[in-house]
This record gives C-alpha cells, structure tokens and sequence, in this order.
C-alpha cells in the first residue's frame, strides 16, 4: 500500500513538472554582445527584435563600450556571449588560433554555407573574416573612416570650401586659426581616435601594400622612414598644439570621442576628425541640427597624388563562440539581406550593409548615404590597421605612444621606438 501511494505522490510530481520543463525548453535565449550604445544600440535591438518575430527565438542584448575586452573575462570564465561584434580582426585571429571560435563555413555541416556568404558578398568583404583559410568571421556595419566633420554655416560664413589635397587642408587649418576659431577638437581620450587619424595618414603617404606590411606582417617597422614622415605630416596639423587643437594638448587628451563631436557642433572649434558613425551621435546629442544640413563631413584629403585618398574602414566581425540551433538561425539571419535591410533602413542608428543584395534605397538618412556613395567612390579601401595588428600593437602601445605624441609632438623618434619596442615580440607570439 504504502509503495503505491509513493507511486502515486511521484507520477503528480512529475505531471505537474511537465509544464515547466516545457517551459525551460521553449526560453531559450541566444546572447549577442557588442560596444553599441545610445542610437546605434536602438538601431541594432531593432533588426534582433525583427528575428524574435519571425522565428520566436528571444535574445539578449550585452553592451559594452570596451567589449572587446570584457569578453576575454568572460572567456576565461568558462561564459562567453553566444555571438559578437568584435571591431578587431587581429583579435579574432588571435581567438581563432586559441580555438575560442567557431568556424562558420567549414565541416559537412557548416553553421552558414559558403554558398550562401558567396551569394550576399563579394569575395574581399568575406576575405576579411578569414584566419589561416578559414572563415572565422562576417564583416557588418562598414563604415568610413575618413571623415572631417564640420558645421556647414561656419564655412559658409568664412566662404571655405572642402580642401582637396593636404595642403588646401593645412590652409584650412590655418585659416581657422587667423579667424580665432580652435582649428580641431581632439577626442584623444580615446586612444582610437588616435590610431585611426594616423591611418589616414600613412596609407596616403605609403599606400595600401605598405600598410598592410606595418599593420599586419611587420614587414615594414614602426622606425622605418615611411612612418617617420606620416608623423611628421601628423604633427604638422596639430602643432602648436596650443594654436590648433582646442583646450591644447592637455584638452585634447581629456576629451573622450563623443565630446570632442559635441565640442565641433557646439561651435567651440572648426572641425573634428572621426568617422561617418559620428554623424549619429551628433543628431542625438544636438537634435535641432540635422546631418547633411547643419553640419557634415568631407573626404579625409590626399596627401600624395599618386596613391590618393584611399578610404580607412571599420565594422565588425560577427564571430560565434557557441553552436547550437538557435545561435545558428541568428547568425544566419544576421548576414542575411533581410536583416541587413532592416538595420540599414532604421531612423535611428542605421549602419550601412556590406552586402550588394541590399538596395541602396533602403539606407537611411542624409549623412548614411553620403558615406555610402564615399566608400563607393573611394580610391581604395583599407580595414581599420590598429584593429588588424595585434591587440598589444593595436591597443595598449599605439593608444599610448600616440596620447605622448599629442602632448609632445616633437618627439616623434621616441614614440615610435616605444611602439616599435612592443611590436618587435608581439608578432612572434
């Protein structure tokens, strides 16, 4: 007797569990973690509330402004995101080789067949997920890098144009400077915002093949004469630094990216130099002011006229670090012209699609398709190099070597032994 009444008491147990299980079983969620914040988060919650509708598969969203290394925390705790944005090609390669990833396209069961990579992109926007032949990585979001913005009735008061060369830019500066305007505010804060204006320069004084060799292989070392004279034209756009940057060198250097836009837009100086995703950020911040109208940008001037005005990109690598279903349906659907429509479209914090199956109709806003036709029309396309080179090159010794550059422009010989120093054993490891 007492057996079946335990029999019993176990068989309510379990019916009442099955809903739960069930349950349990039907909340998956798939986890995606990225450095969007303010408007370019809105934009991108809205292509993974578009992917919720469509397959009821819920996802969280992980933002993180320095994700790129909250993740490796994250790593080593044995919980990292299901997907992410890395901006940072030389750290996903360093991710694959440490066997943290996924391969996407490899295997009798590939998470995303080749075939259908091949039919959304051309063959370099896939190059450039690729780590020793495999496909580790989907580039989105592209953006251009090589973007001087300004306030339109600035210039249309003091009658300036858009520079077209280095020296034209050079005049501008000075220009400015005679008007009693602070030349260039300076997000220096961010050592990025450093990296990426050194970029511009070199790749328009060496070119692309010798940027890929400091970049990439080392072939080309950070004393080497060619970077030498990039630094030599960097300083002669900032130096004086009390004249040219606002608030000097030490303003400059306390100034975090969004604010030295906000400093530009507010008046405060004549141009900021960061890329096209800036344009976002001032219309939030300065709603009454619209892109394209109020204030906008110019191509980023060739400094010789053999090798022009390549444009330095950026974006992200969608990278996988875990397999299961429901991550593969979003990853799919994440590369796919569907969701690439639906971002790109957004009034709020669109980004450009890198696929050709997306039509140019669906980009939204002035200052996006301003850019689009600049990263369509440009000389050459570079990836971001910091974000190429490894993270001990890319990060910590360029940020640094490139803040003591701006307080001490003179000493050039300095920060690129310091930079050298660094890069000399970090592509060995």
């Amino acid at each position: 007797m007492r057996n079946k009444i335990w029999t019993a008491l176990l068989l309510v147990l379990l019916v009442a569990l099955m809903p739960l299980a069930g349950q349990a079983q039907d909340d998956v969620i798939v986890s995606v973690m990225a450095n969007w914040g303010g408007v370019e988060q809105v934009g991108f919650e809205a292509v993974l509330a578009a992917f919720t509708e469509a397959t009821g598969i819920a996802t969280e969203y992980i933002g993180d402004r320095n994700a790129e290394v909250t993740v490796q925390t994250m790593i080593a705790a044995g919980n990292p995101p299901d997907i992410q944005s890395m901006p940072r090609p030389g750290v996903v390669a360093e991710f694959a080789r440490d066997g943290v990833l996924q391969a996407l396209t490899s295997g009798d069961d590939p998470i995303i067949p080749m075939e259908t990579l091949q039919a959304n992109y051309a063959q370099g926007i896939i190059d450039q997920g690729m780590v020793d032949g495999e496909i580790y990585g989907i580039l989105h979001a592209p953006n251009s890098k090589s973007t001087v913005w300004y306030r339109t009735d600035t210039f249309a008061d003091l009658d300036l144009e858009a520079p077209a060369t280095w020296d034209e830019f050079l005049e501008l500066v000075d220009i400015l400077v005679e008007e009693g305007i602070a030349p260039l505010s300076m997000g220096g804060l961010d050592g990025w915002t450093l990296t990426d204006l050194f970029e511009n320069i070199y790749v328009r004084v060496a070119g692309p093949e010798d940027y890929i060799k400091l970049f990439v292989t080392h072939e080309i070392e950070w004393t080497d004469e060619s970077v030498v004279e990039a630094m030599g034209h960097f300083a002669d756009l900032i130096s004086p630094t009390d004249e040219k940057l606002l608030g000097g060198a030490e303003g400059a250097l306390a100034t975090d990216f969004i604010g030295g836009m906000d400093q530009m837009l507010r008046g405060e100086s004549g141009l900021y130099y960061e890329g096209g995703f800036m344009g976002n950020f001032g219309e939030q911040n300065f709603p009454d002011m619209a892109c394209g109208e109020d204030f906008s940008f110019f191509l980023f001037p060739p400094i010789s006229e053999e090798i022009g005005a390549p444009v330095v990109g950026g974006g992200g690598l969608w990278i996988v670090y875990n397999d299961r279903p429901e991550v593969r349906e979003l990853i799919r659907y994440l590369q796919s012209p569907e969701a690439l429509t639906v971002w790109a479209s957004q009034a709020e914090g669109a980004r450009l699609p890198a696929s050709h199956q997306v039509s140019e109709d669906a980009v939204g806003g002035a200052c996006n398709k301003l850019e689009a036709a600049q990263i369509a029309n440009a000389d050459g396309f570079v990836f971001d190099g910091s974000d190429l080179a490894p993270g001990a090159v890319g990060g910590d010794a360029m940020f640094t070597g490139l803040q003591n550059f701006v307080a001490n422009p003179d000493d050039i010989a300095g920060v690129l032994e310091f930079i050298e120093g660094v890069a000399d054993t970090a592509y060995d490891m």
